[in-house]
């Protein structure tokens, strides 16, 4: 069972690496406007949002089996047509997928930390492996043989899902009301701060290295920002191993280099580079307890995940508007202290969980 969940989420994490970047590129390829570009994003976002509340109101059977025929569709719907129709259809079918298979860890219930850490490193490897694998565009074409490739790999998914073995327990609202009543509360502010630093992180580092570094060319930071992120495979597959007090440690030590990103922000792209490296492998190395932690609070319930993701989406929203404020005002070294506590912050919430399953 085990082989086989890890087996799906990799070869999910090795498509959404690859179309993070090849599904803005074959709609720009085809001749779509970047307003046309950025209402078909959104749609992605759109959707994934209703999923999530369709998730919370209904029991809904097989739902992994659901994702990956629609994972499937994608690649077929874009070498069939391109046109602005069938983007926007698959924008739609990439947010459905997006929300089951975040909010479907009933399949991980059997996981211990060392199987998070393992799935956590290959998922994150192959998402890097995905997003590199265009660049062989430059050689065997877009068009479709790329597209290709994937058919078998996402066949196989479909197959897999149905070997996978777990039962969906009938949920009702009223657990999810007692959730909230209990730890509930405690979880989402957890997940305010996870998703302002994700998305920090993710959206908003790339954006301030093209803002201050401006004599690098965008294609430079993109190459630097990957090579970056390379190391963090083995800090994922280390995770496993780390004490509570290293969970801790870890915890004020990115706290402190975040501290002091605010300080040397402007130094130098070297030195801006190398302190975002540190503070990620701190949290790659701490991201299978917290995994495993957030899982176990949320009861590895379908509605209580899909609730807690759906949060999720508006906290990113409200940390994505805050965040473009504060770039507007040209403070950054705001920037990194809000970094820092929103790593901080969600640590001591984890790390007290974990005293408190030691007793």
């Amino acid at each position: 069972m085990k082989k086989y969940v890890l087996t799906y989420r990799s070869i999910i994490s090795f498509f959404v690496g690859f179309m993070s970047f090849a599904f803005i590129a074959l709609m720009k390829i085809s001749g779509l406007s970047g307003f046309q570009i950025g209402l078909i994003l959104s749609t992605i976002s759109i959707s994934q949002f209703i999923a999530y509340i369709i998730l919370i109101a209904f029991s809904i059977r097989r739902n992994i089996l659901v994702s990956a025929a629609l994972e499937l569709l994608i690649p077929i719907i874009l070498i069939i047509q391109r046109s602005a129709f069938t983007f926007t259809l698959s924008a739609i079918f990439m947010g459905i997928v997006n929300s089951i298979n975040s909010s479907v860890i009933i399949i991980q219930k059997e996981f211990t930390r060392k199987d998070y850490s393992i799935m956590m490193t290959l998922t994150y490897a192959l998402s890097l492996a995905g997003l590199g694998i265009f660049y062989l565009s430059k050689i065997i074409g877009i068009n479709t043989t790329l597209l290709l490739l994937f058919i078998p790999l996402l066949s196989l998914n479909l197959i897999l899902t149905l070997m996978l073995r777990y039962e969906e327990k009938k949920e009702s609202l009223s657990e999810l009301y007692s959730w909230l009543k209990n730890v509930g509360k405690s979880v989402l502010v957890f997940g305010f701060f996870a998703s302002l630093r994700r998305v920090l992180i993710t959206s908003y580092i790339p954006l301030i290295l093209l803002t201050l570094f401006y004599t690098y060319t965008p294609q430079e930071i993109s190459l630097y920002l990957m090579i970056i992120q390379v190391p963090l495979i083995i800090f994922f597959y280390l995770g496993h191993k780390i004490s509570v007090r290293i969970f801790i440690t870890l915890s004020i030590v990115e706290l402190i280099l975040f501290l002091s990103l605010s300080i040397f922000y402007r130094e130098s792209i070297l030195l801006f580079l190398s302190l975002i490296l540190l503070a990620n492998m701190s949290s790659s190395l701490r991201a299978p307890v917290v995994e495993e932690t957030v899982n176990k609070l949320l009861n590895f319930s379908t509605k209580i995940s899909s609730f807690y993701h759906l949060m999720d989406t508006i906290f990113s929203a409200l940390a994505s508007i805050l965040l473009a404020f504060m770039v507007k005002l040209d403070l950054f070294y705001g920037i990194f202290v809000i970094a820092g506590l929103s790593s901080l912050l969600p640590s001591l919430f984890v790390y007290k969980v974990m005293l408190q399953q030691r007793k």
